[in-house]
């Protein structure tokens, strides 16, 4: 990895002047000047993602590698957490997380990780499943899962906190949900028993965890990599990854694959050697329940319209399933 950072500190190198690269052709001659010999046969960038902007490419021994730009300056600063996130868990987990070869504060680059997602969303058809039915995951899947969690909630939270990775204590989780409760409650327009759920769920000392692990913080099936037989062999998309609430990846795992699935997975996490707590079930399925809050605070922020339309589907969902 090229390293041009002080990894010791949050705060960017790059001054407020810092300027996003605008093309792909741009990106892959700043990815040259760091040693890489990349090719792409696209013209523009892969624009799916909030934080930066991808180009897909390969080298000349035909490795794909996907190479990244941040799209604001916030977005230099966190990827710099985001790297000593994945130099901390890469060697600890069952899975592969990227390898960031070079990193600077205008090019990401790694190779690409082999498997697919478990999800991909096609603009006009919607999401697009492989290997995995979100219905009926399979033991495989669910248990491949509880593993890569056990595994990365082990990891020594002192060792963490070293390496700078964000905390998040709980009573910061429930106040963060409060204000995305109270500053989104215009534009979602919750039910008023969707809304009186989420209070009492804020309000609800006995479910809340008692402790802190170390949390992904953002994986959703379009970050699980699964192989042919639908095994989770690969994490992406660390940027939320954090000190906090234990049950995170819990909440996103029951949004997607429903509670059958999630009692499933905290069963095989448990065994797997993960820490519980009589609530972890309920809360997961209540924090996934205040999820569209969260979700329309991010596109208020970033003013991304797509993003509180897609929080409100969620919420119009969540609100039909509870009555």
């Amino acid at each position: 990895m090229t390293e041009r950072q002080d990894t010791s500190t949050g705060s960017p190198t790059a001054s407020s002047s810092f300027a996003p690269i605008e093309s792909a052709g741009a990106l892959l001659d700043a990815a040259r000047r760091e040693g890489l010999r990349l090719v792409t046969s696209h013209a523009d960038f892969d624009r799916s993602g909030l934080d930066f902007l991808v180009v897909h490419a390969h080298d000349e021994d035909g490795v794909p590698w996907v190479v990244r730009t941040p799209r604001r300056l916030a977005v230099v600063a966190s990827a710099r957490v985001e790297a000593r996130v994945l130099a901390l868990v890469g060697p600890r987990l069952p899975v592969a997380v990227p390898d960031w070869r070079v990193h600077t504060d205008h090019v990401i680059a790694y190779p690409r990780l082999g498997d697919v997602p478990a999800v991909s969303f096609d603009p006009e058809a919607g999401p697009r499943w492989s290997r995995v039915d979100p219905a009926a995951p399979s033991e495989v899947f669910i248990a491949s899962v509880a593993e890569a969690l056990a595994a990365l909630q082990r990891v020594d939270a002192a060792a963490a906190r070293s390496a700078g990775v964000p905390v998040k204590s709980i009573d910061d989780a429930r106040q963060l949900h409060a204000r995305a409760m109270d500053e989104t409650r215009a534009a979602l327009a919750p039910p008023e028993a969707l809304w009186a759920r989420w209070q009492r769920w804020l309000e609800d000392d006995a479910i809340w965890p008692r402790h802190l692990a170390l949390v992904h913080g953002d994986l959703h099936p379009g970050h699980m990599l699964l192989d042919e037989g639908g095994r989770l062999t690969g994490i992406l998309d660390w940027t939320e990854a954090h000190i906090g609430d234990p049950s995170v990846d819990f909440a996103l795992f029951v949004g997607a694959f429903g509670k059958a699935a999630l009692d499933a997975c905290i069963a095989r996490f448990e065994a797997a050697g993960g820490a519980t707590w009589p609530g972890l079930a309920a809360h997961a399925g209540e924090r996934w329940a205040a999820f569209p809050a969260i979700a329309a605070k991010w596109g208020v922020e970033s003013g991304d319209e797509g993003v509180i339309a897609h929080a409100r589907n969620l919420l119009a969902g969540i609100a039909a399933e509870s009555g």
